[in-house]
């Protein structure tokens, strides 16, 4: 018999809202529709489930060090954006003990295997996708994969998102997006995928990725 699975990073929390390990908050960080700062976003969302920060948007109200750094790079890249080598920089500027790996530019199918990949050893994973058709590139927050299991055999075909542009993850309970990139019946990579939100579903390519590694959850400050 087949069954479907969906496999979350482990310092996740499904519930009636989408939490983390050691914070009390929901873990979403709300982007604008006026900012590029979806990167930072994702970042934010990734130290609070790491248990370095408990409450995203209360970052600008604090005065520890690490919440006037991440505030001040939120304020400089607010309207111009952020690649992914900048965030690999900053997190190493940041000392907090997290690892990254990056993927700055890849084809498609490079990028959704390197994500699956680092998924698979417990590490979360920024990635970035642009709608076919278009030059303009969004960060997401991989958080987890849903797939199909078969004689003891798991073949993943879809990722579980937190999209900062995107709602509090309540319509789809794990997540707020989805990224479809693979036949479930035969496990083959689609040469786009298909994107899912509550609202409306675009074809799309990844075309790049960074994990990072949380390590033990801290407790919050």
């Amino acid at each position: 018999m087949d069954f479907v699975i969906q496999r979350l990073h482990p310092l996740i929390r499904p519930g009636v809202h989408l939490g983390a390990a050691r914070s009390k908050h929901a873990v979403h960080s709300q982007q604008s529709r006026l900012d590029s700062a979806c990167v930072m976003h994702c970042l934010l969302m990734v130290l609070q489930v790491a248990g370095l920060i408990d409450d995203p948007s209360a970052i600008a109200t604090r005065r520890r060090r690490l919440e006037a750094k991440l505030w001040r790079k939120t304020a400089d890249v607010f309207l111009s954006g952020m690649t992914f080598g900048e965030l690999a920089a900053f997190v190493a500027e940041l000392d907090c003990g997290l690892g990254t790996r990056l993927l700055e530019r890849g084809v498609h199918r490079e990028a959704v295997a390197f994500v699956e990949s680092e998924l698979a050893l417990g590490r979360l994973v920024i990635c970035s996708w642009r709608e076919v058709g278009t030059s303009h590139n969004h960060a997401v927050l991989a958080i987890g994969v849903s797939g199909l299991e078969s004689n003891q055999r798991f073949m993943p075909g879809l990722l579980l998102l937190l999209d900062p542009a995107e709602g509090p993850p309540t319509a789809m309970g794990t997540c707020n997006a989805q990224l479809d990139y693979a036949r479930w019946e035969t496990g083959e990579r689609r040469r786009y995928a298909r994107y899912t939100t509550a609202n409306e579903t675009l074809s799309v390519v990844l075309n790049g990725a960074i994990s990072i590694e949380t390590g033990e959850p801290k407790k919050p400050p």
